[in-house]
């Protein structure tokens, strides 16, 4: 749920709710993220996003102290919200960045979860930073999060940007909050060459300018790259990486990671980590979701490919990681016709057959947010194509031939059956 400022001031909870503040909020996945978090530790609990305009925001706090449990800060909120607490935790102090707070006591407690979701991705991926040679794009409250982490365990970091003045403060706070810090500040000119990880803390190549990417080129050692943007899950920064020496990394895992903390400081619930990768899933499947709608313009994914190329099969699996319903177009015009598909054909034949399968496919072409897995031959009708392409995004599984013969050796498909070689 998504609240304007207006509906927040009449908003009453009706059961312990948290919220996200921010200014605008219309790319959040905070509230469903939450929501699978609650589901998994059985919390009776409801997470809210109010858009939060800057000047709104100290009376949206007094707000939220009155109403809510808890808040999470995303931007413009996260460093002004700090003149407005009792209390901060060391590194939020240190990072002069909030994103969590919690109320207990009568009294706001800021605390910051990014580091500690961005430094469960990189173990997640066994990326060590001591010694390394860390190149930081950014200089935003992104990037004082990567940074600290990164001066904290060891790292040489460089920091560069479009503005190099903004870059040098951050190597300052960089160096105040962690003595002995190794932090210089180079123009994207003069990168140091031998570079081994990098990391984006920009929002350039975040969704719709997703072709964007604020270098041209990694340095030729790079090994690992972190990206903090998740939509798209591959960014153009991600892209610029050889996939046969260089690892990579988007921002979900660390935005799953840091709410998952913040669940831990609001009510002390703690997460296992098989628990976390499920919600991994299915957030990047509700990620896929939403870029279905937003950037296709589509409501439904249809699969096509051979005979036995794994249509159903994928077709089950990505319909629970979406939550989307699952229909095998073969299936559905049996259902519909009451008879077997090698009954049709042999009793009314395939072009009867044909033609029905067209009637079935622009009728669930009509459907709103299903996952379709299309008969072989469907799409050697170019007015199937056509129909399914008006609601759906189509993809073609291309599956090994020699992988197929052998799962449908045994087939008793009719076209098989009659030795016709086609889709």
């Amino acid at each position: 749920m998504l609240l304007s400022m207006e509906e927040f001031r009449a908003f009453q909870p009706k059961k312990p709710t948290y919220a996200l503040f921010g200014w605008p909020l219309g790319h959040t996945m905070s509230p469903e993220l939450h929501a699978q978090l609650f589901e998994a530790s059985g919390q009776d609990a409801a997470y809210i996003g109010v858009a939060v305009p800057p000047d709104d925001l100290a009376e949206a706090f007094d707000l939220a102290k009155a109403k809510l449990r808890g808040i999470n800060c995303t931007i413009p909120h996260k460093k002004a919200v700090i003149e407005l607490l009792d209390g901060v935790d060391t590194a939020a102090r240190d990072l002069h960045s909030v994103n969590t707070v919690a109320f207990r006591d009568g009294k706001a407690i800021g605390y910051n979860t990014d580091i500690l979701g961005f430094s469960e991705s990189l173990a997640r991926d066994g990326v060590t930073l001591r010694g390394k040679k860390v190149l930081l794009l950014g200089y935003g409250g992104a990037a004082s999060v990567m940074a600290y982490h990164c001066a904290r365990e060891g790292a040489c970091l460089t920091i560069t940007g479009r503005n190099l003045e903004k870059a040098a403060a951050l190597q300052q706070q960089i160096a105040e909050a962690v003595p002995h810090a190794r932090v210089a500040v180079y123009s994207r000119r003069h990168i140091p060459r031998d570079i081994q990880i990098v990391l984006n803390s920009t929002p350039v190549g975040m969704y719709p300018k997703e072709n964007l990417a604020p270098l041209h080129y990694l340095p030729h050692k790079t090994e690992y790259v972190f990206d903090a943007i998740y939509n798209p899950p591959v960014t153009a920064t991600m892209r610029l990486a050889n996939p046969r020496k260089t690892a990579t990394r988007d921002g979900l895992y660390m935005l799953v990671m840091q709410a998952a903390h913040a669940q831990t400081i609001w009510s002390g619930v703690t997460f296992e980590p098989a628990s976390c990768e499920t919600i991994l899933r299915r957030t990047y499947g509700k990620m896929a979701v939403k870029r279905l709608h937003e950037k296709y313009g589509k409501k439904n994914l249809v699969l096509c490919g051979f005979m036995g190329s794994g249509k159903t099969t994928i077709g089950r699996k990505l319909a629970r990681v979406t939550g989307l319903d699952f229909v095998d177009a073969d299936l559905y015009l049996e259902e519909k016709e009451g008879m077997k598909i090698s009954d049709i054909f042999a009793q009314k034949g395939e072009a009867y057959f044909r033609d029905r399968e067209t009637a079935y496919i622009r009728e669930l072409s009509q459907r709103d947010g299903i996952v379709l897995s299309l008969g072989g031959g469907a799409v050697l009708r170019e007015q199937n194509m056509e129909l399914l392409k008006q609601s759906g995004v189509v993809y073609y599984l291309d599956r090994p031939v020699e992988r197929i013969a052998g799962d449908i050796r045994l087939s008793t498909r009719p076209l098989l059956k009659q030795g016709k070689e086609r889709l």
